[in-house]
């Protein structure tokens, strides 16, 4: 009898696990900057970027549509076999090894290898770090790297689809792209909260005057809470 009685409380508590399990599935629409290592270093910043997740049996692919570097095209990058886990409302996305690229005619068809570095979904924004190398065996992995990829944008199909709720009063950034300083537009005075991608809090305070100074962070991408509002940066 407990045993029956047990077995029926594993199997409630399964599915009241999964009813409030996040759904990541959509199209993320934002920035991208793609920082260029060859064939000559660039840095571009590309605003209206669309970026798809599709799950995949137990998995998720992630795909980079039209993608290039410099000026060389090479279609869209596709990192298969994600898995997921979700802790606080924040979304960790992480795949073991490299997923195979398309080839670049530019460079003789050389083959291409994808590592997705970090990736997150925090309040339906999705934010990500991945490197793109050439799959050439004989040049170490390190020397291999002609691109890395950061992005940070929001679920254009989430709330239609239910996966997520809207947010009032919405806040919003002049650039989610910033040096050092975060300027606010449609506030002046609130506390604010600066996560990582990890969620560890980095930076806690508030502002008087709809600037926040965050020129003591490093390099990354980085989300901000405030006033109910999450909003993902990108600190170069």
């Amino acid at each position: 009898m407990k045993s029956k009685i047990y077995l029926l409380l594993a199997v409630f508590f399964a599915a009241a696990f999964s009813a409030h399990a996040q759904k990541i599935e959509g199209t993320y629409n934002g920035t991208m900057l793609v920082d260029v290592l060859v064939p000559a270093p660039d840095e571009v910043s590309i605003s209206g970027q669309d970026i798809i997740i599709t799950k995949e049996d137990d998995t998720y692919k992630l795909s980079v549509l039209n993608f290039s570097f410099g000026e060389i095209p090479l279609g869209d990058l596709n990192v298969t076999g994600i898995s997921k886990t979700e802790k606080d409302g924040i979304v960790t996305l992480s795949k073991t090894g490299m997923s195979t690229g398309p080839e670049i005619a530019e460079l003789g068809g050389l083959a291409t290898l994808i590592a997705l570095n970090s990736a997150s979904v925090n309040a339906k924004v999705l934010t990500f770090d991945i490197s793109v190398y050439l799959d050439v065996p004989e040049i170490p992995l390190e020397a291999a790297q002609v691109a890395n990829v950061t992005f940070a944008g929001d679920c254009t199909d989430c709330i239609s689809s239910g996966i997520f709720a809207p947010q009032a009063g919405k806040i919003a950034v002049y650039s989610t792209i910033v040096n050092d300083m975060i300027i606010l537009t449609g506030i002046q005075a609130a506390d604010y909260a600066i996560y990582a991608q990890n969620g560890a809090l980095v930076k806690a305070g508030k502002t008087n005057d709809g600037t926040i100074n965050v020129a003591d962070l490093g390099t990354g991408i980085y989300i901000l809470n405030i006033n109910e509002n999450s909003i993902t940066i990108i600190k170069k």
